[in-house]
């Protein structure tokens, strides 16, 4: 379990619940690495959780796998253990009535680019589970990561969910890894080296179409449009460069062990960074109202 000498607070963390998924997404940054670790007993994991919490002021915690929704029982009691809580979800397994919890669900096109990328049947499934108790009546957060499968897709996909009454969406874009390797049981690694990352110019293209969709659906695209400009090409690098995640985050595997340099894992490419994370930051550092009201 991870140890400092010297313990820093940090503001929140994120935590691998599981090694185990239901799904094996073809720009999935989990299963580009082994994993044939055991899941740690339950109680061994609560545990180090709530003293992890202790010993650095965690205020927060985001839920993640693997598919975290795996080990329910876990979570539902891992929840109770911070005054805020993200769970991080495929949306193909039911939800429950959760408290003080953000539901993030993963949605990546219209349904069949979507089913495309993640498997068949997995769009129908997220949208049926939005009746869950969990879900029904409450906002519903989706998560969409842009790659060369899904970019020109992103009006359809926001189309298509506009009928659900209470959403909104936030958009990444893929980012790739320094170099990569086979890995046992997942078959997208050369896709994922080869063709899944937009080139600069692909990229600023997408922002400025979500920027114009921000116009036509409002209060519906989560991305600050000042965060957005400073995922542009031409502003990223300076942004990427000075991210804090590694020091105002403390981001765990299943076996409460630091992953560096983010929750991403290790050998990603933070120049190709899509995470919202360090433009949001950024943008929160130039006193962004948009971004500054943004609570996380």
């Amino acid at each position: 379990m991870f140890h400092e000498k010297n313990p820093k607070e940090y503001h929140s963390a994120i935590v691998d619940v599981t090694d185990k998924c239901n799904l094996r997404c073809r720009h999935c940054f989990y299963f580009r690495e082994e994993h044939d670790s055991e899941d740690m007993d339950a109680d061994e994991f609560l545990g180090g959780l709530k003293e992890l919490r202790d010993r650095h002021n965690i205020m927060s915690m985001g839920w993640c796998g693997g598919e975290p929704l795996f080990r329910m029982e876990v979570v539902l009691q891992g929840l109770k253990l911070f005054p805020l809580n993200m769970i991080y979800t495929n949306g193909t397994i039911p939800i429950p009535k959760l408290d003080n919890t953000i539901i993030a669900i993963s949605i990546d096109g219209p349904p069949e680019i979507h089913d495309t990328i993640r498997g068949k049947g997995t769009y129908e499934k997220i949208i049926n589970n939005l009746d869950s108790p969990g879900m029904k009546g409450r906002l519903v957060l989706f998560l969409s990561t842009i790659n060369t499968i899904n970019a020109s897709h992103i009006e359809r996909m926001v189309k298509a969910l506009a009928k659900i009454p209470i959403f909104i969406i936030g958009f990444m874009f893929f980012t790739a890894l320094k170099e990569y390797r086979d890995v046992r049981g997942y078959k997208y690694t050369d896709e994922q080296k080869t063709t899944f990352s937009l080139s600069p110019e692909e990229r600023d293209g997408v922002i400025h179409r979500i920027l114009e969709l921000k116009k036509k659906y409002p209060h519906r695209i989560f991305n600050p449009d000042r965060t957005l400009e400073l995922m542009m090409s031409q502003n990223a690098e300076a942004c990427t460069s000075k991210c804090n995640m590694p020091v105002r985050t403390l981001t765990l595997d299943l076996k409460l062990d630091r992953k560096l340099p983010c929750v991403l894992g290790r050998g990603v490419d933070c120049s190709t960074c899509g995470c919202v994370f360090p433009y949001l930051q950024q943008a929160k550092k130039e006193g962004d109202p948009e971004s500054v009201a943004l609570k996380f």
